[in-house]
């Protein structure tokens, strides 16, 4: 029965393994299957395989579970590593917070351990449950669109491949096998929406809207927003331009735009100008394509938006930036090195700022707004301005940006 399971994987991992993976194992009955799939596939391959747990620190019953997975990776000869987070203060959603210190935690062992690839096993019925919370939330079609079998974040890849096999099928394969696995008490709480959820698909099932059907319909979702996608590449190609980290949207072009299309471009632009983490409220997204489009000003997301001279403005805002400082060398708000001819440790990367701007000569010749340039990196050495590269003072110093500007683009394309 564990055949299946190893096409999945060798389907997702494609003709060209890594010479070494992870597999992140909880003890619960889906990493447990990936886990027992795995073994036979990397050993097929000759890929080293790893074996990562993280404790949360929220429940007893994390030993029991910890010690079943220690058995298997005794049982099968392989290494197994432990990660234990202690950062949870209390505040906020308990469980998006240890989600993301999970794969924050893992991705960090994977790097120190020159690992890049880590296999989850994320499934069907995941699927078909994460579309029902965000349904109820009213989410677009990025909410409903299916999870992505493949994605990068911290740097590392990484690889769902039973999101076609349903829960059920799982737990059947290690019956079959005698493998055992611990069940989640906390999988019966109703304090959690998952859990709620889950039952009401269990009520819904007789109707015909089926954990299949519902991935079936992510599936189409993932199609159209693909579309979308596409269409906001080409829209941007047209009408964007990357000026020293600072986008320029033609402002008529713009307004005839579809309202989807315009909004997802100037999503984009904020994020990929912000780098945040989230998104800005779509409420705020709308009022700011609003004035926009009439001319007008606007802040969000760390990012200041205006017109002139026929242009859409997007760049960062002085105030989110006039506090972070970096050596010389070093990324500067996630996103400039700034290079020169001197590494001294006491010069520092700084914004510029209006002052210092306007004892600039000739710095509206540069065709950028007043406040772009302000909001720009500059070198310092004890209070004193040493360096402005995006206004040409002292050419023997560079500001890059990370990626190139063809970096903005392409990321409206990844997922």
């Amino acid at each position: 029965m564990i055949a299946p399971l190893i096409a999945a994987i060798e389907a997702h991992m494609g003709a060209n393994p890594p010479e070494r993976m992870a597999v992140a194992v909880s003890g619960g009955g889906d990493s447990v299957a990936l886990l027992a799939a795995l073994v036979p596939y990397c050993r097929d391959k000759d890929v080293e395989l790893h074996v990562i747990t993280v404790d949360h620190g929220l429940r007893e019953e994390a030993r029991d579970e910890i010690a079943l997975v220690t058995d298997l990776c005794i049982r099968w000869n392989l290494p197994h590593h432990v990660e234990y987070w202690v950062g949870w203060d209390g505040q906020g959603n308990l469980q998006a917070a240890a989600r993301d210190a999970r794969y924050e935690l893992i991705a960090n062992w994977a790097c120190a351990n020159r690992i890049g690839h880590i296999a989850v096993g994320h499934t069907a019925d995941d699927q078909a449950e994460t579309f029902v919370m965000r349904l109820a939330r009213g989410s677009g079609v990025d909410g409903l669109s299916a999870m992505a079998p493949r994605r990068i974040r911290h740097g590392i890849t990484w690889v769902r491949p039973f999101l076609e096999i349903e829960r059920m099928t799982l737990r059947d394969v290690l019956r079959d096998a005698g493998i055992n696995w611990c069940d989640d008490p906390s999988n019966l709480s109703h304090d959690f929406e998952r859990v709620r959820v889950r039952e009401a698909l269990a009520v819904l099932n007789p109707l015909g809207v089926t954990t299949g059907k519902l991935v079936e319909v992510a599936d189409h979702m993932a199609r159209a927003r693909d579309a979308l996608d596409w269409q906001t590449f080409l829209a941007a190609r047209e009408m964007a331009d990357v000026v020293h980290g600072v986008i320029s949207i033609d402002l008529a072009k713009f307004r005839l735009l579809p309202q989807e299309i315009a909004r997802r471009l100037m999503l984009h632009t904020l994020s990929w100008t912000s780098h945040s983490t989230y998104p800005p409220r779509k409420d705020a997204v709308a009022r700011t394509i609003s004035a926009v489009r009439g001319g007008g000003t606007a802040t969000l997301d760390g990012c200041h938006i205006c017109v002139e001279n026929g242009m859409i403005w997007v760049f960062r805002e002085l105030n989110a930036v006039k506090d972070i400082v970096s050596e010389v060398g070093d990324m500067w708000d996630d996103r400039w090195v700034i290079a020169g001819p001197e590494d001294d440790p006491d010069f520092e990367v700084r914004p510029l700022g209006y002052e210092a701007l306007a004892n600039i000569e000739g710095w509206r010749n540069f065709g950028l707004p007043r406040a772009a340039l302000a909001a720009s990196p500059a070198v310092w050495y004890e209070g004193r301005l040493v360096a402005a590269p995006f206004v040409g003072l002292d050419d023997e110093w560079s500001a890059e940006l990370d990626g190139g500007k063809d970096a903005f683009f392409a990321a409206l394309l990844s997922h």
